[in-house]
């Protein structure tokens, strides 16, 4: 069986990518520990009064390098985003090339191209401006559905879901830095009962313009949705 190609990396990413590569051999983690701990680190820095993170595995010149990520990340999009009605997802496609190289290729992950994304919102909608309407995507990956209907809707809340926590990981930070509102939760939307992780996105921003994050219960998400709150079982205990 001939082997998969790696999904390339376009040439406004490589900066990114190749900070995460270079972390990654230099510690001896594989690039795809790498990205996750730097989703990880940008959320818990959004995250006012959220507790050191007990897992993490870095020392001070380490961290400096995420913050050379953080910093590159900004760089990328504050170049990318000219429009108001513009998007850009660099994390899909390092995601798709990190889990696409040698060993992982039977695992990796293609998610629908950005251009195919605007075609169907731009389909799907009534081009009547409603705020306060709510779009959910149940398979969100990266969020690139979700980011292409809210440059279209503004003022709209955003509810991504995905069996995957790197994705969504990778939602929770394209809407923190398009300045979505909404929520991400990590489980599989087709047991909607059972509930492994959740992140309010940009809770406060319409009062305050603070870009911030927190974390969902068990039991808030139970209520959000009106099932029992003694019956869901989180699947990570």
């Amino acid at each position: 069986m001939k082997a998969m190609a790696q999904y390339p990396v376009s040439k406004e990413i490589q900066p990114l990518a190749k900070l995460m590569t270079d972390l990654a051999h230099a510690c001896g983690y594989d690039p795809l520990t790498v990205f996750n701990d730097f989703l990880t680190f940008v959320i818990h820095g959004f995250s006012p009064g959220a507790p050191p993170l007990k897992s993490w595995k870095y020392k001070r010149q380490q961290n400096a390098a995420f913050m050379g990520m953080v910093r590159e990340w900004v760089r990328l999009m504050q170049s990318r985003l000219k429009e108001d009605d513009s998007w850009y997802d660099p994390f899909g496609d390092i995601y798709m090339a990190f889990s696409s190289a040698g060993s992982k290729q039977a695992q990796g992950q293609f998610f629908t191209p950005m251009p195919i994304c605007e075609l169907m919102t731009a389909c799907a909608g009534t081009g009547e401006h409603q705020p306060g309407q709510r779009m959910g995507d149940p398979t969100c990956g990266s969020g690139r559905l979700l980011l292409a209907w809210h440059v279209r809707n503004l003022g709209g809340y955003l509810v991504g879901e995905d069996i995957n926590r790197t994705c969504c990981l990778m939602t929770v930070c394209n809407m923190l830095i398009h300045g979505c509102v909404g929520e991400v939760i990590w489980h599989d939307s087709l047991q909607p009962e059972k509930f492994n992780d959740g992140w309010l996105v940009n809770p406060v921003l319409t009062r305050t313009g603070i870009p911030t994050i927190s974390k969902i219960s068990g039991e808030e998400y139970r209520r959000s949705r009106q099932l029992p709150v003694n019956r869901t079982i989180n699947l990570l205990k």
